[in-house]
Formats: C-alpha cells, sequence, structure tokens
C-alpha cells in the first residue's frame, strides 16, 4: 500500500512538474481560457435550455392524452319537478381517456417551433461573441507579455555591459590610469540600469498576470509564455488587399452581426405568430370512457364492472374559436415589432460602421508601426556599430566612459523603439487577420 502511494505521488509530481514547465503558446493560451472561462461555461447551460425549449416547442404539435377519474357521492333530501321531497344518497364516477390536438390556428405551433429554433441559435452566437471577446483580450495580453520580456531580456543585456564598464573602469583605476569619478560614473550607470531593468520586469510581471486572470489559471508565476513560431508566421505575411476588399469577410466573420440577423428573423417568425391571434383556431378532441351510478338501497343495483361495460361510450369533438375584437392588439404588437426591427436595423449599421474603423485603424497601424520597424531596425544597427567603435575607443583610452555611456543609452533607446515597432506590427497584424478570418491561426489567409 505505501509503495502504491509513493508510485501516485510521483507521479503527481511529474505532472505537476511537467505542467509547470510547458511552454504556452498563443493558441494554448486562446484555448484554455476559452475552457476555463465561467461565462462562456454558464453560455453553454443557457444554449441547453435553449435547445430544451426548442424540443418542447416541436411536440407541441402533438395530440396531448389524459387519463380521468372521477367519483362522488349525494347524501340528503331533494325535491323532484312534481315536488316530492324524497331521500337522494347516491354515488357517481365516471373515468376515461381523452386526446386533444390543435388542427389549425394559422401554423402557430409551427412558427412557435422556428421561433424556439432561432432563439437557441442566437445563444450560440453569444456564446460566439463572449469567445471573440475572450479572445480578443488573451491575444492583447498575450502579445504584452511578449513585448515585456523582449524589454527584460535587452535591459538584462544592458547591465551586463555595464559590468563590463564597471570592471574595466575598477582595473584602469587600481592602475592608476582612470581617476577615481569614474568608478563612480559607471556604478551610478549600473545602478539605473538595474532600475530601469526592475520597472521592465514589474510590467512582465503584471502582463503575466493579467494574462493569467483572462485565462482563469491559478499560478501567473508558472505560466511560460513562448511562440516562436507565431512571429515567423505574421511576419510573412503581405496584406495587399484594401479595407473595402476585406470588409466582406469581416462581416461575414462577425457574430455580433450574425445575432442581428438572426434576431431579424426570429421578429419575422413572431409577426406570424402574431397575426394567428386574429385567425380561428380549430381543436379535435377524441375521448373514451364510462360511468357508474349507483342509488343507495335500491333493489337489483347491476354490479360495477358490469354498469361500466355496459355505460362505455365513445366521443370526437371539434372546436371552433374565432376572434372577434381583442381591442386593437394585434395591430399594436405588429408596430412595436416594426419599431424593433428598425432598431436592430440600426445597431447592425453600427456594429458595421465600427467595423470598418477597426480594419481602418488596424491596417493603417500595421503599415506604419512596419515603416516603423523597419527604420528602428536600421537605426539598431547603426547605433550598435557606433556603440562598438566607442567601446573600442574607451578600452584605448581615447573616450570618456560619458561618451560610452551616451552611445550606450543611445541603444538601449534605439533596442527599445525597434522592440515596441515590432511587436505594434506584430499585435496590427494579427488583429487585422483574426477580424477578417475570426481565426487567430493562419490557415486562412486574407492576403
Amino acid at each position: 500500500m505505501k509503495k502504491l502511494l509513493l508510485i501516485i505521488l510521483v507521479f503527481s509530481w511529474t505532472i505537476e512538474a511537467a505542467w509547470a514547465q510547458k511552454r504556452w503558446s498563443l493558441a494554448d493560451c486562446v484555448a484554455y481560457a476559452i475552457d476555463h472561462n465561467l461565462p462562456i461555461k454558464r453560455q453553454d447551460i443557457l444554449v441547453a435550455i435553449k435547445n430544451l425549449d426548442q424540443e418542447m416547442a416541436r411536440r407541441e404539435r402533438l395530440p396531448a392524452v389524459g387519463g380521468y377519474f372521477n367519483g362522488y357521492s349525494t347524501f340528503g333530501h331533494s325535491q323532484d319537478v312534481f315536488g316530492t321531497i324524497r331521500r337522494n344518497d347516491n354515488f357517481n364516477s365516471n373515468m376515461g381517456i381523452n386526446a386533444e390536438v390543435t388542427l389549425y390556428q394559422y401554423n402557430y405551433l409551427r412558427n412557435q417551433a422556428k421561433k424556439a429554433t432561432l432563439q437557441s441559435e442566437q445563444e450560440e452566437l453569444e456564446k460566439g461573441i463572449l469567445k471573440r471577446d475572450l479572445t480578443l483580450k488573451v491575444v492583447q495580453s498575450y502579445l504584452e507579455v511578449l513585448l515585456s520580456q523582449a524589454l527584460v531580456q535587452a535591459q538584462d543585456s544592458a547591465i551586463n555591459f555595464s559590468l563590463q564598464l564597471l570592471d574595466k573602469a575598477e582595473k584602469s583605476t587600481a592602475i592608476g590610469a582612470s581617476a577615481p569619478a569614474v568608478v563612480f560614473e559607471a556604478k551610478a550607470n549600473l545602478a539605473r540600469e538595474k532600475q530601469q531593468f526592475q520597472q521592465y520586469h514589474k510590467e512582465a510581471q503584471q502582463a503575466k498576470l493579467t494574462l493569467a486572470q483572462y485565462m482563469n489559471y491559478t499560478d501567473y508565476h508558472t505560466l511560460i509564455v513562448d511562440d516562436p513560431v507565431l512571429e515567423a508566421e505574421v511576419f510573412k505575411m503581405e496584406i495587399n488587399r484594401s479595407t473595402s476588399d476585406l470588409i466582406p469577410a469581416a462581416f461575414e466573420n462577425n457574430p455580433v452581426l450574425a445575432k442581428l440577423e438572426n434576431q431579424l428573423l426570429e421578429f419575422e417568425v413572431e409577426a406570424k405568430l402574431i397575426k394567428a391571434a386574429d385567425y380561428p383556431m380549430v381543436k379535435g378532441s377524441a375521448s373514451l370512457g364510462t360511468t357508474y351510478f349507483n342509488a343507495f338501497k335500491v333493489p337489483n343495483e347491476r354490479l360495477f364492472f358490469v354498469q361500466t361495460k355496459d355505460n362505455f361510450a365513445q366521443q370526437i369533438a371539434v372546436a371552433v374559436t374565432v376572434p372577434i375584437f381583442n381591442k386593437g392588439k394585434t395591430k399594436r404588437q405588429l408596430q412595436q415589432l416594426n419599431l424593433r426591427k428598425k432598431e436592430i436595423g440600426l445597431l447592425g449599421d453600427h456594429e458595421k460602421q465600427q467595423q470598418v474603423q477597426i480594419l481602418e485603424k488596424l491596417q493603417l497601424d500595421w503599415v506604419e508601426s512596419k515603416q516603423q520597424y523597419e527604420i528602428s531596425t536600421e537605426a539598431f544597427a547603426a547605433t550598435q556599430e557606433s556603440l562598438a567603435y566607442s567601446k573600442l575607443s574607451f578600452m584605448a583610452g581615447k573616450a570618456s566612459i560619458y561618451d560610452i555611456n551616451t552611445s550606450k543609452n543611445n541603444l538601449i533607446k534605439s533596442e527599445s523603439e525597434m522592440i515596441r515597432a515590432r511587436y505594434n506590427s506584430l499585435f496590427s497584424l494579427l488583429m487585422l487577420h483574426y477580424q477578417v478570418s475570426g481565426d487567430i491561426k493562419f490557415s486562412n489567409h486574407i492576403h
């Protein structure tokens, strides 16, 4: 038993360690967030409820079948039509089976089933909206983590460079080749680099915490974010199509527009349901039953089973209900429905307008960020080269530590701008692709 417990513990620790060392790609984070998001889980329940409503609405067209049994006794005196007062003690009962079905009501039951189907689809579309909003948040947070991690790594390199300068300054001062002020300047610069490193590290942890919260992931410290394939795929893409060419696909993959269109279809069905109130309703019914009567103290009273057999009867009936006046309710309900259609139309136009504006902004951001990234890459390479010459001059004693610090600070600033431009370009292109294709993977090309 102890060996079994030990094996289970070791296995659990192994799984936990493997999970903690997992490198999370963007697709992994999005999938995990969707699977563990409570509003989406709640929406799954609402979808299941609407599916049951849909099933019940379809079954409304079937006959309603029920059985009945009634029994009652009467005790006391009563007076007949001739004025004779006599004792009237008896027992009555009836039992049977009846069925009722709606034969006609302007296709009310069929339209009711259609409405339930459309409402079920609306809950599915609402789930798509929740997934879309969550995906956008996760993507943005994920890229913010990548950006902050890149800045931390760049600042770590700056610290290593400052450590080398400090070591060189201390050695140079020890042999009297440099003034003590050079060491103090190197130490001060190293402290500033460490301070900046801590700031970047703080921002990286905050970005990781935000991502973990969107994912509903319990321990953000163990969240290792790394997706080298993502950047390689994104920067391979070129979008040569104009915004007007991308709009139809974006509209098609917009779940908000799909939900609004579904609501318009529901209103069409709702109008038919309202109009049904002005049409006759025809119901058919059939029943099989029997009765029993027993007047107490009457000689030769027939037995229960004999009498119920003799009184057995069937009945078929048709009932017609004709509406005459409902105080104008139908007319006003249809007017309300037309107003709601106009409202949905305006909401759809507003959503399309926002979608176009988002596409225009993302495409502009991508073009500008891409150009900025290309320019900052060239600037970084040139600044790197300048720092290399400054370092050689410092080692030869021809440049002061202030000169090399200036070159190093220029390089850090240039690298920071290059990293930010890179991830701004990455974010804009990824978001543009997602808005058009509805997919964070680049299986659906938009170029």
